[in-house]
């Protein structure tokens, strides 16, 4: 977790992405799948921000729209006082090489046929005016900062581990000096016992660049280590944000609760209260009228199924969507 502080580097606000969907294979009528339904967020600079939820809730498509892989179908994200989505060629080009991104999969992520000074040279060559000699004196110094030796740069991927794959796809993301990375799931695809080491040389890569990171987990010990602030996805929707300390000793949404009592405690003696969600996870496509979680919820009362709640801030800095906390005025 970040100890520095600063501006904010990225602000969403108000996204959406709503993907249309045939009713019948007949039928010319579309409904919509609403994965992401209208979320605000800030990332400050030198920070970690993480993401949680359920599969489905709709953390990577924001990230994909982060990353300008998919178009918002409503919204905006503003990165220094800019809207991404709104951008001159050249302020989009700008934009492209300070946000960039490390994916789940070592495995998929690195092009198998490349060898590695290809794989992390590449955004120096599409993106920079560096010369051959440059460009091979940079890969070899990115790699030796990700913790591996500057001789692999002639390796192919399936020469390496998981662990060092991932290394490779921090050291590629590094290249261009990026202010903000987007870390989608960086280390759940890992054995146990490489997952700290990667998430302590993103920490410290943090440190050395005042880098902002975006994390996309469900792993919750993974984002109490990391994040500085967390924000919890449910249906599309943000449901409650907070300090992540803040959140994780004091959980206020029943969903965040419910996930808190499924994530395996710190210590086998720390007693808890056991939460079961009941039912499935509804369909974006046709989402519960009201609250969303309504029909899972163990609190519901009679306004969760009638009326959508409104942000409230119980406590200051502490932001959740919830009838049980009744929004300011």
């Amino acid at each position: 977790m970040s100890t520095s502080s600063g501006n904010t580097v990225l602000q969403v606000k108000g996204l959406k992405k709503h993907f249309p969907v045939a009713t019948s294979l007949f039928s010319r009528q579309k409904t919509w799948l609403k994965a992401v339904d209208g979320i605000d967020l800030e990332i400050e600079e030198g920070k970690t921000y993480g993401l949680v939820g359920e599969s489905g809730c709709g953390k990577t498509t924001t990230a994909k729209m982060v990353l300008l892989l998919e178009n918002p179908t409503e919204g905006e994200i503003i990165f220094d006082g800019k809207n991404a989505l709104d951008m001159t060629k050249e302020d989009n080009k700008i934009y492209k090489s300070s946000v960039q991104a490390v994916f789940q999969d070592p495995w998929a992520s690195l092009n198998p046929r490349m060898r590695v000074s290809g794989i992390v040279g590449e955004p120096l060559v599409v993106n920079s005016t560096l010369t051959k000699g440059q460009i091979k004196t940079r890969v070899e110094e990115l790699l030796v900062e990700v913790g591996l030796q500057a001789y692999q740069a002639d390796l192919f991927p399936h020469e390496f581990s998981g662990g060092q794959r991932q290394r490779i796809g921090v050291a590629r993301a590094l290249a261009l000096k990026p202010r903000l990375i987007v870390l989608d799931e960086p280390v759940s695809a890992l054995d146990v016992s490489i997952r700290a080491q990667i998430m302590n040389l993103l920490e410290d890569l943090q440190e050395e660049h005042n880098l902002s990171y975006l994390l996309i987990a469900h792993h919750l010990a993974t984002v109490r280590y990391m994040c500085d602030k967390v924000g919890v996805m449910y249906l599309g929707r943000l449901v409650e944000e907070a300090e992540t300390e803040e959140l994780f000793d004091n959980p206020l949404h029943p969903y965040t609760k419910a996930l808190m009592s499924a994530a395996l405690p710190s210590h086998p003696d720390i007693e808890r209260e056991e939460i079961i969600l009941t039912g499935e996870v509804p369909s974006p496509i046709n989402p519960p009228i009201g609250c969303h979680f309504h029909p899972r919820c163990n609190l519901a009362y009679e306004p969760c199924a009638e009326t959508p709640p409104e942000v409230a801030h119980p406590v200051p800095g502490h932001r959740v969507v919830c009838h049980l906390y009744p929004p300011e005025g």
